[in-house]
């Protein structure tokens, strides 16, 4: 997708200068007009019977939004028009596989995108305020209630793939999404530059690397049992079933990501908050194991992706990955938490255990 140049003309600086001058080269439009609102109608229907079929897990938040997921007025009244804008985080594995370690989804290994692309998106919005103190903006990284994807598509920067997530030509898969709600009238990029695109169509490679099987058809994802969301959203027991499937991941899955032939076109990220690394690409599994209680765990994750799941799950998670791994060195510690006050670390440490033969 290429910017166009002209919008809010007349304007000092424009909406192109503003998210440029934020490092933002990858947006669109998506202009609340009778074809986008034509085109909502069957995606609510689908996204309706996929919460009905309760494929979102525990995600609550989800079925709360569900009847206004694809309206934006809903959010900001009076909205014209959603400004969607791609951030790119892809990085190269700098660490080979490491004995006792879990690795962590490249989206996480530096600073939280909430702050780091909310922070960029704050600053366009208060300049927006100003050229324009009639018109209503509203910004958002990952936090409204609003099907991104869907926007994203209709805004003409990318197209939704099997794997669910948005591709684009600019980076492939790997990059966040944020948006700009405005009551101001935008043209809509999607217009003027459709975007043709798909998954080629004898390519099944997401489907067949996730190794718990949640891709069940195309545009088709059973939360419940993606690794990623059992690592992050889910905070309760995890299913012995699908413990040994998760191989060596502690926060996030890159999986299908990681397959997609789409993705040679992604291109090392230029924001240096996601090239510092806080957390990293690979935690080790003793750290994770050692930690105390829930301060300490904020101590350590505090500004990082990381900080959502919290203590309890992350050590639960840790414990899968070092049953695994076969890292029988950790079993002192995973002897202690045998003993943790949480019956959650309780229970995922006897299984390492078992699994390591220890017991």
């Amino acid at each position: 997708m290429i910017p166009r140049e002209d919008y809010f003309p007349g304007t000092d600086p424009s909406l192109t200068e503003l998210l440029h001058a934020e490092g933002l080269r990858l947006f669109g439009v998506a202009a609340l007009d009778d074809s986008l609102r034509r085109a909502a109608a069957p995606a609510a229907a689908q996204y309706t019977e996929w919460i009905a079929a309760g494929l979102h897990g525990e995600m609550a938040y989800l079925e709360r939004h569900e009847g206004i997921a694809y309206r934006p007025e809903a959010v900001l009244p009076g909205c014209r028009a959603v400004i969607v804008v791609g951030c790119n985080y892809y990085q190269e594995p700098r660490r080979e596989n490491e004995p006792a370690t879990g690795r962590v989804a490249r989206y996480a290994w530096g600073r939280d995108y909430h702050n780091a692309l909310g922070k960029r998106l704050r600053r366009v919005v208060r300049r927006l305020r100003e050229v324009h103190p009639d018109d209503g903006f509203r910004s958002f990284v990952d936090a409204s209630p609003l099907s991104e994807r869907f926007f994203a598509e209709h805004a003409g920067i990318g197209y939704t793939g099997r794997h669910t997530l948005t591709i684009s030509s600019a980076y492939g898969s790997w990059f966040f999404l944020g948006e700009i709600l405005t009551t101001r009238s935008l043209p809509s990029t999607a217009v003027d530059e459709p975007v043709h695109g798909g998954c080629p169509t004898n390519c099944l490679r997401c489907g067949e690397i996730c190794p718990t099987g949640a891709l069940t058809g195309y545009h088709r994802m059973d939360a419940r049992r993606c690794i990623s969301y059992l690592t992050i959203e889910h905070r309760g027991s995890i299913s012995e079933e699908l413990r040994p499937l998760m191989g060596d991941w502690v926060f996030g899955c890159d999986l299908c990501q990681e397959a997609c032939p789409l993705n040679v076109r992604s291109r090392v990220t230029a924001v240096e908050d996601f090239r510092v690394h806080r957390a990293g690409e690979r935690m080790p599994l003793a750290e994770l194991l050692d930690m105390a209680d829930d301060e300490a765990y904020r101590r350590r994750f505090a500004g990082t992706p990381l900080l959502r799941p919290g203590r309890n799950a992350m050590v639960r998670n840790a414990c899968i990955a070092a049953g695994n791994t076969g890292a029988a060195a950790l079993s002192p510690r995973l002897q202690r938490l045998t003993n943790d006050r949480n019956p959650l670390v309780r229970e995922h440490a006897q299984w390492a255990l078992a699994r390591l033969g220890q017991t």
